[in-house]
């Protein structure tokens, strides 16, 4: 029997921090509420008892953390500092803003990564490339090097005779040294995903383990999880295998300068590609890519434009400026190997009677409003929901209003509604993923970043190795519902953290005008995007229709809760009437 987090700890004595007398004198909209983080302590208290409940940790460990985030939340002083602000967003929800001292012991003891031994299949003469993330100069947002911590997969084609390519695709080997129940594997179930504001990154796994031991880094020996498959002209991918192998990185690169390389053919814009063997490589995974995007686009999938922007943060933790990432042919390259990947594991494991963590988004119960919103462009959808014509609609408004396609897509997206994680038991039916239009898919290539993928990577070498199922159909079950949980609460702690570091951008230019556009506009509140620097704020005047284009001043902000105040200026409205608001 877990006994209540309030016996475990004596909330009274937690130690709170000076300054409490400031936040007293400022304002309501500046302080916490008195007795919050008591209140978020006791929420934290539920899922602890829930995760031990599942078998994902002890009361020590428990209590450990609970001490922590008491002192996180019991600090009321008021704060502009993010990595603060992430912390406290985190110990806000119960999710773990460190490692206890058992994660770190069972860590220290691994002296290095898996060895070779019977049953792994030895690829290292394979010329395995891999594309990720660089290193970003925080002031002018340019790539600095290929250098990405950790490296998840790396990627293999040949040109078969048939036509055909052949792709293997190699995933960190995660529980090669993350044993299931293990204190490692405790923590990684409860937070589920690594976690990543602007700036501050909170690990799924230790980084002994995620940017060393399991990271498919750059030269060196690795156990991998390959997903090979092939595929066809058309864009099939069929001949689905998985299996545990050694791989060697030989190249690592990063996805803005092979976008440079792809996108305009001059010049090995990587150093690797001067090499002939990797930029064919590149040529070769990047064809396969194509032919499974027009596949995918062809059988519906949907095509929604997608645009993070994050904050640029020096060494001082100070906002220098805001990057709008979007996506291009060589994170195409990436995902849409990775799509087929995941697929080939789900294929697979079914065909080996294996139950399996599926990600799914249901066919959505408000198509009725999507319709209705198409209907005010003038655009008939059909009654009943169908990706491919929402696809035809959305491409169709991107071509005639470039401008507003991020909103308009924005809508669509809280319409169609959140993915969630679902067991599928091989013969029983199970809902498919209304946006990538594909019935089999699951999460299998990110174990260092996401617990699911870890738990059916454990899957898959049961099915390799003929023995059964680590898990019970009650555990996925029960796991499935956490981690859909946890992703809405990771979700909000982002998109707090981010708009905190907006509000610290933009706090030395209160005063200033700005022009931008109503992006949402509803009951609740009407938002603004700023044109230049690319930001969110609240309007605070006469309500204005969305698409109306304004000019508005900065009127406050308040770096701790992100908000952003604008006010009344020069408006225009989208039909470039001049008035004032």
């Amino acid at each position: 029997m877990i006994k209540p987090l309030q016996s475990q700890l004596n909330l009274q004595n937690v130690a709170r921090p000076k300054g409490k007398a400031a936040a007293k004198d400022a304002g309501p909209s500046d302080q916490f509420q008195k007795g919050d983080w008591r209140n978020d302590l006791a929420n934290f208290g539920k899922k602890l008892e829930a995760r031990e409940a599942l078998g994902l940790g002890d009361v020590k460990d428990g209590s450990e953390m609970a001490e922590v985030l008491a002192r996180i939340l019991g600090d009321e002083t008021p704060t502009s500092d993010l990595k603060l602000i992430a912390d406290r967003q985190m110990a806000k929800e119960g999710m773990f803003t460190s490692f206890p001292s058992g994660v770190l012991a069972e860590v220290a003891s691994v002296s290095g990564p898996a060895k070779l031994s019977d049953g792994i299949v030895d690829l290292r003469h394979l010329p395995m490339v891999s594309v990720d993330n660089g290193t970003l100069d925080p002031i002018t947002g340019k790539l600095k090097s290929d250098e990405s911590k950790d490296i998840d997969q790396c990627e293999f084609a040949e040109r078969l005779p048939n036509g055909n390519i052949r792709v293997l695709v190699a995933i960190a080997d995660v529980d090669s040294l993350v044993a299931k129940g293990s204190a490692v594997d405790r923590h990684a179930m409860h937070n589920s995903a690594t976690v990543y504001t602007d700036d501050k990154i909170f690990p799924m796994i230790p980084e002994k383990f995620s940017t060393d031991f399991t990271s498919l880094n750059g030269d060196q020996d690795r156990t991998a999880m390959v997903k090979e498959y092939q595929v066809t002209p058309e864009g099939e991918m069929v001949e689905p295998k998985v299996y545990q192998a050694m791989i060697h990185n030989h190249a690592k690169m990063a996805y803005e300068s092979v976008n440079e390389w792809l996108t305009d053919g001059t010049g090995a814009k990587p150093p690797q590609l001067a090499n002939p063997v990797f930029a064919e490589q590149i040529r070769l995974q990047d064809e396969a890519s194509q032919r499974l995007a027009a596949n995918f686009y062809a059988k519906g999938s949907l095509d929604i434009e997608s645009q993070e922007v994050k904050a640029q943060t020096n060494e001082k933790g100070n906002v220098v400026g805001m990057k709008v990432d979007q996506q291009n042919r060589a994170k195409d390259l990436v995902k849409y190997g990775m799509m087929a990947a995941n697929m080939a594991s789900m294929q697979v494991l079914e065909a080996a009677n294996m139950p399996t963590l599926r990600r799914i988004v249901k066919t959505t119960e408000k198509w009725d409003r999507i319709v209705d919103l198409a209907k005010t462009y003038e655009y008939k959808l059909p009654a009943s929901a169908n990706a491919r014509e929402l696809n035809k609609f959305l491409e169709a408004r991107k071509q005639a209003d470039p401008e507003h396609h991020q909103d308009l897509c924005n809508k669509v997206v809280r319409l169609v509604g959140r993915g969630e994680y679902v067991v599928a038991t091989p013969g029983e039916p199970i809902e498919g993923h209304f946006c990538l239009a594909v019935q089999d898919y699951g999460h299998t290539t990110a174990p260092n970043r996401r617990a699911p993928d870890l738990i059916n990577q454990r899957i898959e070498k049961a099915a390799a190795n003929g023995t059964e199922c680590p898990y019970s159909k009650e555990e996925l079950e029960e796991l499935a519902l956490h981690f859909s949980a946890q992703e809405k609460t990771i979700s909000g702690v982002e998109r707090n953290v981010h708009r905190s570091a907006s509000a610290k951008m933009m706090e030395p230019m209160v005063g200033k005008t700005f022009d931008g556009i109503v992006s949402r506009a509803d009951d609740q509140a009407t938002w603004v995007r700023l044109e230049e620097p690319p930001v969110m704020g609240k309007w605070h005047g006469n309500k204005l229709e969305e698409g109306t284009h304004l000019r508005v001043k900065l009127d406050k902000v308040n770096v701790e809760k992100g908000w952003i105040d604008f006010s009344a200026a020069e408006t225009q409205s989208a039909d470039g009437f001049l008035f004032k608001a």
